[in-house]
C-alpha cells in the first residue's frame, strides 16, 4: 500500500499546495493593485489640500496668490479656458494655460453678480462639484468655475460678494 498508493496521494497533495500557491498569487495581485491605489489616491488628496492650504496662507498674508480656474470670455463663446486667477491686494489679472486663453484678459469693470452650481449639460466638460461665478462688464457676461475652497479668493478678487 505504500508503493502506487502513496505515490499517488503524495502526487495529488503536491498538486493541491501548487493550485493553493496559484490561487493565493490570483487574490494577491489585485488586493496589492489595490492598496496601491488607494496610497496614491490618500498622496494626491493630500497633496491638493496642502496646496489649498497653503494658498490660503498666502492670502491671509497678503500675498498675491494664483487660483486654478476656468474662465468663459464673452467674445470665445462655448469655449473654456484653464488658466489662473491672479488675485492680491492691489492685484487683479489673467494668466492663461494655454495659447488660446493668452489673448484674454480680464476687463477693468468685471464683477461677481452671482454664484452657482454647474447644470448637468455643464457638469459634462467641467467638475460637477464646481461652482460658477457669473460676473458682469461691459464686454458682456463672463463666467469663472473655480472650486468650493477657492470660492471665496476668486469673490474676493472680483471686487464684491455674490450671494
Amino acid at each position: 500500500m505504500a508503493g502506487p498508493a502513496g505515490r499517488r496521494a503524495a502526487t495529488q497533495i503536491l498538486i493541491l499546495e501548487g493550485l493553493g500557491a496559484q490561487v493565493q498569487r490570483c487574490l494577491n495581485a489585485p488586493v496589492i493593485g489595490l492598496v496601491g491605489a488607494l496610497a496614491a489616491a490618500g498622496l494626491t488628496a493630500w497633496l491638493f489640500r496642502r496646496k489649498v492650504k497653503q494658498r490660503a496662507d498666502s492670502a491671509a498674508q497678503g500675498k498675491v496668490i494664483k487660483v486654478p480656474c476656468l474662465l468663459r470670455h464673452p467674445w470665445l463663446e462655448g469655449r473654456w479656458l484653464r488658466g489662473r486667477l491672479l488675485t492680491g491686494p492691489a492685484v487683479r489679472g489673467w494668466e492663461p494655460r494655454t495659447k488660446a486663453g493668452a489673448t484674454v484678459s480680464l476687463p477693468d469693470d468685471v464683477r461677481a453678480v452671482s454664484v452657482r452650481s454647474p447644470s448637468w449639460r455643464e457638469a459634462l466638460r467641467i467638475n460637477g462639484r464646481s461652482r460658477i461665478v457669473e460676473c458682469a462688464s461691459a464686454e458682456g457676461t463672463l463666467l469663472v468655475v473655480v472650486m468650493p475652497n477657492e470660492l471665496d479668493h476668486v469673490l474676493t478678487a472680483l471686487s464684491g460678494r455674490a450671494e
